[in-house]
């Protein structure tokens, strides 16, 4: 495994795009609102680590150009479907866990995070929202998230480091 952290970044998994089409579906296909994708990406990189996101409604609601009321209602929609979980909220940062169907920091153990919470294994449907239920849902089971981190291993353990790395541009 490689010890430099410099330059990992955040790494997304399918319930990335099950987010967006457990959206777009709960609304209707012709909902013309805010991307739901965007919101999820601003969590996932405020990663660090395995750890949850320090999120400050304001600060957020501010870069998002949309209300702190409307993305209070946003994240409670993610934290309703398991795509995150609420650990706490005071003065308006609130502490999220990110499932890692979602998204991870590379280095970091999935099957852990997904214990903490028992977060299911969240991933589009093959026919995307072209079928009847766009995402399919699969319980938290420790044994699909070793599946996972198996089938995925070379991600978790050894995630590619970007060239502008001093340690590793050689």
């Amino acid at each position: 495994m490689t010890s430099c952290r410099c330059d990992y970044g955040i790494t997304t998994g399918p319930a990335v795009l099950a987010a967006g089409y457990l959206h777009r579906h709960e609304r209707g296909k012709q909902y013309r609102g805010s991307d739901p994708q965007r919101l999820v990406v601003m969590i996932a990189c405020l990663l660090e680590g395995d750890a949850p996101v320090r999120f400050d409604f304001a600060v957020q609601a501010e870069e998002l150009g949309t209300s702190v009321e409307k993305l209070r209602a946003q994240v409670a929609w993610r934290v309703e479907r398991d795509f995150l979980a609420l650990d706490g909220d005071v003065g308006g940062v609130a502490r999220l866990w990110v499932n890692p169907a979602l998204a991870f920091r590379p280095g970091t153990d999935p099957r852990t995070a997904a214990a903490r919470h028992r977060f299911p294994y969240i991933l589009p449907a093959e026919e995307g929202m072209a079928a009847k239920e766009p995402v399919i849902v699969y319980p938290y089971e420790p044994e699909l998230w070793e599946q996972v981190y198996e089938a995925q291993r070379e991600i978790f353990e050894d995630p590619p480091v970007f060239s502008r790395c001093k340690q590793h541009a050689l």
